[in-house]
């Protein structure tokens, strides 16, 4: 009888062990009897989160205040030196959120009017691809109403559209074909949402009409080039679906592993004026998905037919072949 503290004791520090992820008071049922028994964890693990989020904080503050203002003047008089500032923004909270980028195939194969293709499964996609190159997005127009987001947003010239109403879409194509013609890459998703990252969503091709319209408004461009890009990433807990809150989600970064994600760019496909939009919306997604099982780690399984891979006909008369 006199040994059974003893044990309980020791079996109380077995758990805390076991449970250190939780860095901090372990409460052991079974040890009622002698209250709370804690260990102090390492507290370099446990604060880490807390500091990445301070200096996600000061980033935050110095882009706004500083180098967004410094950007808004160089694109007026130093346009090479403004496209210098989202690259260092998208590096600086890439690496504070832990997530190491990895790049395959050429971002810009070659010059002219490009319009990036890319599924989408998470918030941080737009920082990965911000780090790689500057682009301007298209997004729903609840963005521009977010505070410090939509300030960034709307300094690398996103176009902005209401989902709920078709009549924006020609607005939003007029605005895409504009920034194409000035030289900026414009990206799209044409889930139009966020997956989990291990199939793809149905691929809406109303805004690949970007395309046409810039061609419709400018004779001596030819062709645009439509570049699809696919993007995994090392954990699934970078998806960000359904309706989960964002900053809980986060959060949920800071406290977890570090990750990879791996961005690889496809060859470009020439969207010439007599291109169907259709086709070369079904033409991407075979692209990406074809990328998608490429990055796939060895030893995982995956099944292209579930990511609706090439293999599956994407011409109208390929259907009677």
């Amino acid at each position: 009888m006199t040994d059974e503290p003893l044990s309980n004791f020791r079996y109380a520090l077995k758990m805390a062990k076991i449970r250190d992820r939780n860095r901090g008071r372990v409460w052991d049922p079974c040890y009622k009897r002698w209250g709370f028994v804690w260990k102090d964890f390492t507290r370099d693990h446990r604060d880490m989160p807390y500091l990445r989020a301070v200096a996600i904080g000061l980033a935050l503050i110095f882009f706004f205040f500083i180098a967004a203002p410094l950007q808004w003047a160089a694109m007026r008089l130093r346009p090479d030196l403004a496209r210098r500032v989202p690259l260092a923004f998208g590096r600086t909270l890439s690496f504070l959120l832990q997530v190491e980028v990895a790049t395959d195939g050429l971002s810009r194969a070659s010059d002219g009017p490009r319009l990036l293709v890319a599924n989408h499964v998470s918030w941080i996609d737009i920082l990965v691809l911000c780090s790689i190159e500057p682009i301007s997005f298209l997004a729903k127009q609840e963005i521009a109403s977010w505070p410090v987001v939509s300030s960034f947003a709307k300094l690398q010239q996103t176009v902005f559209i209401d989902r709920k109403r078709r009549r924006a879409i020609p607005g939003a194509n007029a605005a895409m074909a504009q920034r194409m013609l000035q030289g900026r890459s414009v990206l799209l998703f044409p889930e139009g949402t966020t997956g989990d990252g291990k199939a793809l969503l149905k691929f809406h091709s109303s805004h690949f009409a970007a395309a046409r319209d810039l061609l419709a408004d400018t004779e001596e461009v030819e062709t645009v080039l439509v570049q699809p890009i696919a993007i995994r990433y090392s954990s699934p807990s970078a998806a960000w679906t359904g309706n989960a809150l964002l900053l809980p989600h986060i959060w949920a970064i800071l406290k977890g592993a570090p990750m990879r994600c791996d961005v690889a760019f496809g060859a470009p496909l020439p969207y010439a004026r007599q291109t169907n939009r259709k086709i070369i919306a079904q033409e991407a997604k075979a692209a990406i998905v074809d990328m998608l099982v490429a990055l796939a780690p060895a030893g995982e399984a995956v099944n292209p037919l579930e990511l609706e891979a090439a293999t599956q006909p994407i011409l109208p008369w390929a259907k009677s072949a």
